[in-house]
């Protein structure tokens, strides 16, 4: 059975040594570089040698031919570093049992592994690979079993493949997950022929790693490909940061700094080729000669936003209301609800207009406006859709309104197997009215899946918070709508009833405004307050403190369940890292052995949440659970959503990520009995006024900002929204 391989046919190169020997046990891993340490047993040396490098996954009970150099560290003292290695799977007994029972192949534990050795002895793996029916032969092992070992065992060696192959350019298990994802079984072949493919179609490797890959592969420094992959890689950046286009005067200089041996002109000619095999799409700018480049599928999406939009505002509605003062006075009556004149006027424009941004902040009646429109136009029969973009968000607008509420993933019936939704152009949803919550987050491309399948004669209406951060996603799609003169926009500014007494929406009109939130008054029974601690450090025990002790004993909630804290960054001081591992520490100390995989440390009873959608689980990104049981045999954990247990298999947990802190951005649309909000000047490269607003504004009874009084000073007079490049408002009004 052929081993895995890297760079075995090199002679030993002047200083380095070779040595050879079985992987006793796996030390330590990098999931995401495959830097791993290992301690491997060296036939004729009575001390097992600590072996570090960039590993190809290896498995205790593998043996493994290194080549490399011994050097003494202070800390760890003599460790053998690696510069090429080969593995090969175990023969002997115990090996193979050790090997087999390591987690290797989901389903197989030390138990079984056993038994499979003690019937096949040396031959089990060749068994496993050119006649795995032989299982059978097993005793006790039935047929599901047999057949879930099987596919598990293929799956594997496919993996080990390619992580043999990866480990050459520095990357660990968990990115070549991300790949074998991606491509499946031509992953390799991918790879291969265009390795700059996974600077900007794969995350977590860059284009330094992808131009290392091809570098080893052959391709010259000054290869065309290079060029066109370092543009690529800047159209991709920029879509991360937001952008939905970049302006060629701001592309190549971008372009210039990921490749700053390319001479301007040969980047001008790599875009140049882009734009002629349609790779890239381009539209001209005012300025003569200059044009402003899009990926393809963000170029179709802005103008077929554009297109539909503009088709919805020509088409007559398939439902009029009929004197539209009756029927909000109907609808007050019916409600038992008082609209203000500003509210009474939001819900008018829905009556008559077909397209409408309905925004404003905590407190000024966004939710009374929805109930209202919603009464009116269930009372004449239309057929209307609520949607919005998170679970969470979808669930409060259903228990608002009553009616049921969906994500738009499920209101567009995404379909795993057919890779995309199967509501669109060619089969429309059959809807008169749909109104769409926490429109902020909305990005360019799920605007397009939206309107794609709205039927030109339906109305849509808009609901959000200009004021909150902007998607996450390329785009920014209220604020075009907004900026663009044919939609009517409704804005809210005062603040109604309760809310009026609530300092935590007082706090957020004061960020908002530029200026400092104040604390509660009243020590005892207010809803937002201050904590002033610049010592990082005390900060970080007094966070730790208030979410299981102070915070708790005051309110009667949950630690677990109830209080969310949100923080700006992931890394640094008080970023979500330090704080989940902290937090864990504190509110999860006894949930059983770990689980460590793709540098995440996992226990039973953690609070988690899903870091991308998964549609085949119908689980998306930023819903949250706890983790309710990890069967390290099966090589499963399980998930509790909300009352709904969702199966992991070890080599997927990369999709989710500890919670007990989140950022601030992945809390969008969600909302939370209290928040915890730490800043600290440590966060300054984050410090802006939206947001500190958006932190505030994710709390529903009480919320504790702590940290440097500066901080917060700088965030509350950072204003404005930073750039993003889109032409949505322009396509719209013909600019």
């Amino acid at each position: 059975m052929a081993g895995s391989e890297k760079n075995t046919e090199q002679p030993v190169r002047a200083g380095l040594e070779k040595l050879s020997g079985r992987v006793e046990r796996i030390t330590f891993v990098n999931e995401d570089n495959g830097y791993t340490v290992v301690a491997v047993k060296v036939p004729g040396r009575r001390e097992t040698v600590t072996a570090v490098g960039h590993l190809a996954s290896p498995r205790a009970g593998e043996f493994i031919e290194m080549e490399g150099f011994f050097a003494d560290t202070p800390k760890y003292g003599p460790q053998f570093h690696v510069q090429n290695h080969r593995l090969s799977p175990p023969r002997t007994e115990p090996a193979l049992k050790k090997y087999l029972g390591s987690g290797l192949i989901k389903g197989v534990g030390p138990v079984l592994a056993g038994r499979l050795v003690d019937k096949f002895g040396e031959k089990t793996l060749d068994i496993l690979e050119a006649a795995p029916e032989r299982l059978t032969e097993v005793p006790g092992l039935g047929a599901l079993r047999r057949e879930t070992i099987i596919n598990a065992w293929r799956q594997t060696q496919g993996l080990k493949r390619l992580l043999s192959f990866l480990a050459e350019f520095g990357l660990g298990a968990a990115v070549g997950m991300r790949i074998l994802r991606r491509y499946g079984e031509e992953a390799e072949a991918v790879v291969r022929e265009d390795p700059y493919r996974l600077a900007y179609e794969i995350d977590g490797v860059g284009f330094v790693t992808a131009d290392k890959a091809a570098r080893s592969l052959g391709l010259a420094p000054d290869s065309p490909q290079r060029l066109e992959a370092a543009l690529l890689f800047a159209l991709s950046r920029a879509a991360d940061e937001g952008h939905v286009y970049l302006p060629e005067q701001e592309l190549l200089p971008t372009a210039r700094e990921i490749v700053p041996e390319a001479a301007s002109a040969d980047l001008k000619s790599a875009l140049a080729r882009l734009i002629l095999e349609s790779r890239v799409k381009s539209e001209p700018q005012a300025e003569p000669g200059a044009v402003e480049v899009y990926l393809p599928r963000l170029h179709r999406a802005e103008n077929w936003v554009a297109q539909d939009l503009l088709s919805i505002l020509r088409a007559k509605p398939a439902v009029e209301v009929p004197r539209p003062e009756k029927a909000l006075d109907w609808a007050e009556k019916t409600l038992g609800l008082s609209l203000s004149p500003g509210q009474r006027q939001a819900a008018r424009l829905a009556l008559e207009h077909k397209l409408l941004v309905i925004t404003g902040g905590p407190g000024t009646g966004k939710t009374t406006i929805t109930r209202i429109i919603t009464a009116i136009f269930g009372a004449v029969k239309a057929r209307i859709a609520l949607v919005a973009p998170s679970g969470r968000a979808a669930k409060r607008l259903g228990e608002a309104t009553g009616l049921t509420a969906k994500t738009v993933h499920r209101l567009l019936e995404y379909a795993p197997q057919a890779g995309g939704f199967m509501r669109g152009p060619n089969n429309k949803l059959e809807v008169d009215l749909l109104l769409v919550d926490e429109a902020s987050m909305v990005d360019i491309q799920l605007m397009n899946s939206l309107t794609g399948a709205l039927p030109h004669q339906a109305r849509l209406i808009m609901v959000g918070d200009r004021d909150q951060l902007p998607s996450v996603g390329p785009g920014r799609v209220l604020a075009d709508l907004m900026e663009s003169g044919v939609a009517a926009v409704a804005r809210l500014t005062d603040i109604y009833r309760q809310a009026g007494g609530s300092q935590i929406i007082r706090a957020a009109h004061q960020v908002n405004q530029g200026l400092f939130p104040e604390s509660s008054p009243d020590r005892d029974r207010g809803d937002f307050y201050f904590l002033e601690e610049n010592d990082t450090a005390a900060a970080l025990k007094k966070i730790v403190y208030l979410v299981t002790e102070k915070i708790p004993a005051k309110l009667g909630v949950d630690p677990l369940e109830d209080i969310q804290v949100l923080t700006p960054m992931h890394s640094r001081d008080l970023g979500t890292e330090q704080l989940n591992r902290a937090l864990g520490e504190a509110l999860n100390p006894s949930g059983g052995p770990p689980l460590m995989r793709f540098g995440r440390r996992l226990t039973r009873g953690d609070r988690v949440m899903q870091l991308r959608n998964n549609y085949q689980k119908e689980i998306f990104n930023g819903d949250s659970g706890r983790v309710s049981k990890i069967d390290f045999e099966g090589r499963e954990l399980t998930v509790d959503f909300d009352g709904r247990p969702v199966l992991y298999d070890f080599d997927d947990i990369d999709e989710l990520t500890l919670a007990y802190a989140i950022t601030i951005h992945k809390s969008q649309g969600s909302e939370f009995p209290v928040v915890v909000i730490p800043l600290t000047t440590g966060h300054h490269i984050m410090l802006r006024r939206n947001l500190l607003y958006t932190a505030l504004t994710r709390a529903r009874r009480f919320v504790v900002l702590i940290g440097s009084a500066e901080a917060v000073r700088r965030a509350v007079s950072a204003a404005g929204e930073q750039l993003r490049h889109s032409r949505l408002a322009a396509k719209l009004s013909g600019c």
